[in-house]
C-alpha cells in the first residue's frame, strides 16, 4: 500500500518514525515554503538533523512561496527516522510519499 505523511518543520528537530514491523520505500519528498522569504531546510536519515553527518539534505535554500520536489529511492526500516530542521518555525512543510510494507 502507498504511504503518505506530512510534517511541519520547526527550528528544532521534528521527525517521522517508521512503524514497528514495517518498511518504507520513500519515492518523493516535497518541501514547501509558505513564507515570503527564503528558508533553509535540513533533512536527516535515521539520526538527528542537527548533526551534519546524518544529513542527506543540508541547509537547502527554498525560495519564498516555493516548493522543491526531491525524488528518492530511500528505504527506511522499522524504527528508522526521518528528521528535519528549518531555520525558522512553522514556515516549512515536508510531505513524504512512497510505499509501506509489513515485514514481520
Amino acid at each position: 500500500p502507498s504511504h503518505d505523511t506530512t510534517q511541519g518543520l520547526s527550528d528544532t528537530a521534528d521527525k517521522i518514525t517508521v512503524t514497528t514491523n514495517y518498511q518504507w520505500a520513500v519515492k518523493q519528498i516535497v518541501v514547501c515554503n509558505t513564507d515570503s522569504v527564503e528558508r533553509l531546510v535540513t533533512l536527516a536519515y535515521d539520526g538527528t538533523a542537527a548533526t551534519a553527518g546524518n544529513c542527506f539534505v543540508y541547509r537547502l535554500p527554498v525560495a519564498g512561496n516555493d516548493t522543491v520536489v526531491l525524488d528518492t529511492a530511500l528505504v527506511f526500516e522499522s524504527g528508522d527516522t526521518l528528521q528535519g530542521l528549518s531555520d525558522t518555525a512553522d514556515k516549512i512543510t515536508v510531505s513524504v510519499t512512497g510505499w509501506e510494507r509489513q515485514v514481520a
